[in-house]
């Protein structure tokens, strides 16, 4: 039972002693010391046989690494610990576990060093329990060809006399160590020592703050213990050690006392320190299984199937034959639901009241108790293991495996492999009705609403209240608020309240009028025809002045004038809905002065979403459960993260932005819960877990911002964003070297934007992009095939999420919205390309090299 790199190693016995080394080979079933050469603070001989702590005279509190390393297998540096504790050659070792196979036996070796020890402090007048050891050390020094060990040494030496002039008389400070120096604060009570710590690196940091190179960065901790009963200074010292080591891995305190789970924190970073790359002994068996689980997707498949499949894989594994599923009945008896037995012919599924005699035996008696805190549970009299399955910390039954008599190494599942069925499995059979209940601190997520009618309660901060009064007045109303935040449903409101049926709403999207004569024309005949109808001016202020002024006359006089003469409207309700106020649009030219006095009587402000934070969840579960009925998917909500970005973003683009960011995340993902990922909003959420939110403004603070608010800065059109993100994406492809076909996806994407602004109908948006309603059905194909491309790249989706909006909220104009996009591009082309050639820039432009030079041409002609 001798690892062979223990005999290798015996020959060289006088090279390992003055090397101050010493391997040491320990079972990890029994924790016996297997083997042992080199030569340290104790004596190899009798070493054999005996347990590890003990033969190395470790003292407890420094064995947690080991015995963690044991029971893991896993390969890790050692801490420094104490070996030979209390014996005259009491020293500081450390070193490396790793993980071996002895004779079969699985096994560790232990390669130990001795450390440097400052033996000053143990030749002091005699430390006592008064007194508090420290450690003070430096990190997150940048290693450089101008910084490295030489330089921290005589950094070290240099703080170690500014430290000397803060120090209390009698107090004793130690030589560099590295990054360290070691302090004995004399006499102190733990509180002064505190005091006296923040006092040093206050000090430290004065000095650091003054640093170059290297130690500009550099941030200075300490470590502190005290000695307790039986103890001597070295324990001290190591403990102080151990928690200026903590202190500097989690970042979250510069002054720690020693606490006994020191040693369990390095411990967990020693396993974890390779990353990606763990040095473990490896269980292939395991690992094929456990990758098999996973390959199975048990998670699909139905209870019963999922339970055949699983306990048929187990029963097949090294040394068994007998696997079964037990859960535990009301009066908390174990009993076995399901159970496969191994034989010649391979898994055949056996009768629980067929098992063998010794493994029911072994089910009698067996409460969820016993497997609380573990995740096997071993009866060798029986031959048979219990492997506790649980869904969060209480099992909700277990697994039975029973092996050959004659097996000596029968197989094991993975602690990962029993979290996987005890998560998939527990999900389909449910937790077992005798277990305790245990409570959930908070649910990952919550399922969303269903059902929610009308405008999901939200009361728009009154408007809904302002609506529904005015709606007995007979007077033309403003609707007023930024696009998407439902001031469309504020019209329905008033025509509601009014006694109107939804048929009685007639929407007139002034952004669709081409000419002065088809708008008044189109105007003209729908207030002629509006008894006692609705009518929804969409945007007035983006038609022309003299409509503008034309309209203004009819509603203020309630007549039409034309070739027929003058005669009155016929009773009507009449809604206007403008996105900024009507002082503002005045101020700018875009509103006719007496179409906005029309309007002007008690107009209705509608709030942004980001100042409706309690409606904000409920529009999000109403749009979810929209969009997964109309694409036929089952969805159950979104996860509490998902959540906390949605109440924290800003949203922009209101209700409008969110369902499009919903329908987005719904084509991203086939998942049933909806996640911050899929949305691509983080606001709010933080690396820890813990929520972040905004600090609300004082009251006052408010009343003094809001008229500087009112008078603001300049705000850029929908226009000049697009440009702005064109350029940028232009940027990013010539920056990495791709060439992108720019142009064809800004036709694309204003294409698509059409159709959606009116509806899917091909010939509206054909008559918006001023040209023939077959052209579009021709465009198709290849808008679709770019699809795809479009949609990958990244640089791309903020120009597309503005064309959308340019174009939904542009009134039509004179020229064509592609003729418009393919100018700007353009312009940007011939500012930023001047070091590619024609045929890429042609490329980009989205067109063959002889349109490009053509129609660069026809510009520079105009220019």
């Amino acid at each position: 039972m001798i690892s062979p790199i223990l005999p290798s190693m015996s020959g060289t016995k006088t090279t390992m002693i003055a090397l101050r080394t010493v391997l040491v080979a320990i079972s990890r079933e029994s924790g016996q010391v297997l083997a042992c050469e080199g030569e340290g603070p104790f004596s190899p001989a009798g070493m054999e046989g005996r347990d590890w702590r003990d033969a190395l005279g470790i003292p407890p509190d420094c064995t947690a690494s080991i015995a963690q390393a044991i029971d893991a297998g896993v390969a890790a540096p050692l801490p420094p610990i104490i070996v030979g504790s209390g014996g005259e050659r009491e020293c500081v070792m450390g070193g490396m576990v790793v993980p071996e196979r002895l004779a079969g036996e699985p096994a560790v070796v232990l390669f130990l060093r001795q450390l440097d020890l400052d033996h000053e402090l143990l030749n002091l007048e005699a430390v006592t329990g008064d007194d508090i050891v420290a450690v003070l050390g430096i990190d997150q020094l940048e290693f450089s060809p101008s910084w490295g060990a030489v330089e921290t040494e005589r950094l070290m030496m240099d703080l170690r006399g500014g430290l000397q002039q803060v120090l209390r008389e009698g107090d004793w400070i130690g030589l560099p160590a590295g990054a360290t120096l070691t302090l004995v604060l004399r006499s102190l009570a733990p509180e002064a020592a505190l005091d006296i710590c923040r006092a040093l690196l206050s000090h430290l940091h004065q000095r650091l703050d003054q640093m170059r190179s290297g130690a500009s960065t550099a941030r200075a901790s300490i470590g502190l213990a005290q000695l307790r009963a039986e103890q001597g200074a070295l324990d001290a010292l190591v403990a102080a050690n151990g928690a200026l080591l903590h202190a500097q891995a989690t970042g979250d305190e510069r002054i720690r006392f020693a606490s006994p789970w020191d040693q369990q924190g390095q411990a967990a970073r020693a396993f974890n320190s390779t990353g990606a790359f763990p040095d473990r002994f490896r269980d292939e068996d395991a690992e094929l299984f456990l990758r098999r689980l996973v390959g199975m997707r048990v998670e699909s498949m139905s209870a019963q199937e999922a339970v055949a499949r699983v306990l048929a894989l187990s029963v097949s594994q090294r040394g068994l034959h007998i696997a079964a599923l037990a859960q535990w009945d009301l009066t908390g008896k174990l009993g076995v639901t399901a159970a496969y037995r191994q034989d010649a012919r391979g898994a055949a599924e056996v009768a629980p009241s067929r098992l063998p005699l010794e493994v029911r035996r072994a089910l009698r008696g067996v409460g969820a108790a016993q497997l609380q805190g573990r995740d096997i549970f071993e009866l060798p009299e029986h031959g048979v293991a219990l492997l506790a399955l649980r869904g969060t910390a209480q099992p909700w039954g277990c697994m039975v495996l029973s092996w050959e008599p004659d097996s000596r190494d029968s197989f094991r599942p993975s602690p990962a492999a029993l979290q996987y069925l005890g998560a998939t499995l527990g999900g389909k059979l449910g937790p077992a009705s005798g277990t305790i209940a245990v409570k959930e601190e908070q649910p990952l997520a919550r399922e969303m609403e269903k059902g929610i009618e009308g405008y999901v309660l939200d009361n728009m901060e009154g408007a809904i209240d302002q609506a529904v009064f005015l709606a007995s007045v007979d007077m033309p109303i403003a609707v007023v608020g930024a696009r998407g935040t439902g001031k469309m449903y504020v019209a329905q409101v008033i025509n509601t309240e009014a006694g109107g049926a939804s048929a009685d709403i007639v929407r007139l999207d002034c952004r669709a009028y081409r000419s002065r004569v088809e708008a008044i024309r189109s105007l003209t005949q729908e207030l002629e025809q509006g008894a006692n109808k609705t009518l929804v001016f969409k945007s007035p202020h983006l038609m022309h002045a003299e409509t503008q002024a034309r309209l203004a006359r009819m509603l203020a006089t309630r007549t039409l004038s034309d070739e027929q003469g003058s005669r009155y409207l016929p009773p009507a309700r009449y809604i206007a809905l403008f996105p900024e106020s009507l002082e503002r649009l005045v101020a700018r030219g875009e509103l006719d002065e007496r179409l906005a006095g029309v309007f002007a009587g008690y107009p209705i402000q509608v709030p942004p979403l980001r100042d409706r934070g309690r409606a904000v969840l409920r529009w999000a579960h109403k749009i979810l459960e929209q969009e997964a009925t109309q694409v036929d998917r089952r969805v159950l909500g979104f996860t509490a993260d998902a959540e906390q970005a949605l109440q924290q973003y800003n949203w922009p683009g209101n209700i409008s932005e969110m369902r499009d960011m919903v329908r987005e995340a719904l084509g991203r993902t086939e998942k049933e819960w909806v996640t911050p990922v899929d949305l691509g909003i983080f606001a709010g959420i933080s690396a820890d877990g813990s929520s972040v939110t905004a600090s609300p403004k004082p009251f006052l603070e408010v009343l003094q911002e809001e008229p500087a608010a009112e008078t603001a800065e300049y705000v850029p059109s929908a226009l000049e964003e697009l440009r702005a993100a064109l350029a940028q994406a232009l940027a990013s492809s010539l920056e990495h070297g791709v060439i992108r076909p720019l142009g064809a996806w800004l036709d694309d994407e204003i294409v698509l934007a059409s159709l959606e602004r009116f509806g899917g109908d091909s010939r509206g948006a054909a008559q918006f992009m001023q040209t023939r309603t077959r052209n579009i059905g021709r465009w198709m194909p290849k808008i679709e095939s770019r699809e795809q491309e479009r949609g990958a790249s990244l640089m791309w989706q903020e120009v597309r999420s503005l064309v959308r909006q340019w174009v939904l909220g542009a009134a039509a104009g004179e020229q064509a919205p592609q003729q418009i996009a393919e100018e700007m591009l353009l312009a940007l082309v011939l500012q930023q390309c001047e070091e590619i050639s024609v045929a890429d820039r042609a490329r980009i432009m989205g067109v063959s090299t002889p349109t490009y030079q053509k129609r660069l041409k026809q510009i520079l002609q105009e220019a």
